[in-house]
């Protein structure tokens, strides 16, 4: 089974620093940094998912 069947893919900010990942989704309230399974740089281990809005390709910035 491929991994992507189970976890979706999201970005992540560090919690400690705000640094920014590509993440996998495991559940609900926990994500890993893809290609960091330790963490962060700065050491922290907790992170959020960022609002799913700034991603969204639906999106288009040049219609001001």
């Amino acid at each position: 089974m491929d991994e992507s069947d189970e976890n979706r893919r999201t970005i992540a900010a560090c919690e400690e620093c705000g640094s920014l990942y590509a993440a996998l989704e495991l559940s609900e309230d926990k994500l890993r940094p893809i290609g960091r399974r330790d963490g962060c740089r700065c050491g922290g281990t907790d992170f959020s998912a960022v609002d799913g809005s700034l991603s969204d390709p639906s999106l288009d910035e040049t219609d001001e």
